[in-house]
């Protein structure tokens, strides 16, 4: 299976006179799980929309397999966005929406016959739960021919049952994607990912223990033991 790699490097953002993000680094392969933490309005979904390329910024250089591009989302089978606000138009049916975002046939069934949506098939959008709609929402995504899928938020306000499923999902199809994750929920991004940066005044640090999420002040002192992450 040819593994495919994204970089996005010496990325640069400020707003006015406060620098958001700088110089910011990740490389992730198809087959990894890379997991983003930092406080509100650290610039997590600030980096994501600028590696996308529907935000501009400062300076930034993003690459997949070695060729750059500006604007990744506007070629086919690159990459995938999960926003923090939900995307599907509330009149349309969930099997029109399956059939508007299947790439073939096959892609197609293996949505329709999902268990978790094969009830809801006839139900409107708007219709749905906030769990049962984020869940078709990554689930239509990670059937896109997209190698890379970056998903901001993909647990906020969501139901532990819920989260499980889409920890199942992210797993079902990390063999041949890329995952970018971030939110505030560090349990089940810890759970999900290889690897973890943590953004701290603008910069991104490599976590190699999950004890630096303490001692740089992301967590309170015993976090980690209270939640079993030790």
């Amino acid at each position: 299976m040819i593994q495919h790699e994204l970089q996005a490097d010496s990325v640069f953002k400020h707003f006015g006179d406060r620098e958001i993000l700088t110089d910011c680094f990740v490389r992730c392969k198809t087959g990894e799980v890379i997991g983003i933490l930092g406080r509100n309005g650290c610039g997590k979904s600030t980096f994501m929309k600028i590696i996308f390329g529907t935000l501009s910024c400062t300076h930034k250089y993003v690459s997949i397999d070695g060729k750059k591009y500006d604007a990744p989302y506007k070629v086919k089978g690159l990459m995938a966005y999960l926003p923090q606000q939900h995307f599907l138009p509330d009149l349309l049916t969930v099997k029109a929406a399956i059939k508007l975002y299947a790439d073939s046939r096959v892609d197609e069934e293996r949505m329709m016959t999902d268990e978790n949506v094969l009830p809801y098939l006839s139900k409107n959008i708007f219709s749905l739960s906030g769990g049962e709609r984020r869940y078709l929402e990554i689930l239509l995504l990670v059937n896109t021919p997209a190698k890379f899928i970056l998903l901001d938020e993909p647990f906020n306000g969501l139901d532990p049952l819920v989260k499980e499923k889409i920890m199942l999902l992210i797993r079902a199809y990390r063999a041949t994607k890329g995952f970018i994750i971030t939110d505030h929920d560090y349990r089940h991004i810890i759970a999900a990912s290889d690897r973890i940066i943590l953004v701290t005044n603008g910069v991104f640090k490599n976590i190699k223990a999950l004890e630096e999420l303490e001692t740089l002040h992301y967590l309170p002192p015993g976090s980690l033991a209270f939640s079993g992450l030790e």
